[in-house]
């Protein structure tokens, strides 16, 4: 392994502002893999922004690796927020959280059990009464939406396929994500640039939102405004005819 590598891997990497870095880059190199990815996760700004950087061999040196690129992810914390179908959001997710879910799914786990014993059945309660607020999101989209959000935000690593097989969210709702090129003699794109560069794009896409409910609400008040017109119109005519 080219310890001398990974020392300036790591460094570069602290340079862009991902820290401690070198064990894990330690970690994968001993394989001696072709390529790699490790994963980078901080807090920013009111949102989670998601890291996955990309390494391969170097073709000249074949004993090191470089950083190719870097995928970032950046998240709101909450992107759903009020209530919907009756139950509020965050109230929901403080639940989910209360529940380890890996215990939860785990269905090889034996212990006896009690009929008489009041709490023998107090986690599995709980847990349905969660999935009963999850189903009542499920009547509107935006409600699914938030609910696929939920399951995977707290159920992440866990073995829910079993019983729910694979969810999905439909990410461009949620998050916006770059991938950003680490490029010979060139400066490269640091922790902090992404982070703004993505936070815009997060404004711009809501403003954009905004803008499209504006307009659609718009339209929906020419079309009535519109309908209404003509029924005035035919209105008149009728009664012209009648006067005549």
């Amino acid at each position: 392994m080219n310890i001398q590598n990974i020392v300036a891997l790591a460094e570069q990497l602290k340079s862009l502002g991902f820290t401690d870095m070198g064990y894990s880059l330690a970690k994968r190199a001993c394989f001696k893999p072709k390529h790699f990815f490790l994963n980078y996760q901080v807090e920013k700004s009111g949102g989670v922004l998601r890291f996955q950087l990309s390494f391969e061999k170097d073709r000249k040196v074949g004993d090191a690796y470089v950083l190719v690129y870097y995928d970032a992810i950046f998240q709101k914390s909450k992107p759903f927020e009020g209530t919907v179908n009756g139950v509020d959001v965050s109230w929901l997710s403080q639940q989910m959280s209360e529940v380890d879910w890996t215990k939860a799914f785990d269905f090889t786990e034996k212990k006896p059990l009690t009929g008489s014993d009041k709490n023998a059945f107090e986690k599995e309660l709980r847990i349905e009464s969660i999935i009963d607020a999850l189903t009542a999101f499920e009547g509107t989209n935006e409600g699914r939406l938030a609910a696929s959000f939920l399951k995977q935000e707290h159920w992440l690593g866990t073995a829910y396929n079993e019983i729910y097989g694979n969810i999905s969210v439909l990410k461009n709702k949620v998050e916006v994500s770059q991938r950003f090129y680490i490029l010979d003699g060139q400066p490269s794109i640091s922790v902090d640039e992404a982070c703004r560069y993505l936070q815009n794009r997060w404004l711009e896409k809501e403003m954009l939102a905004k803008k499209k409910q504006a307009e659609d609400s718009g339209t929906n008040d020419t079309e009535i405004n519109g309908h209404g017109t003509g029924l005035l119109r035919k209105k008149r005519k009728r009664k012209a005819r009648t006067s005549k």
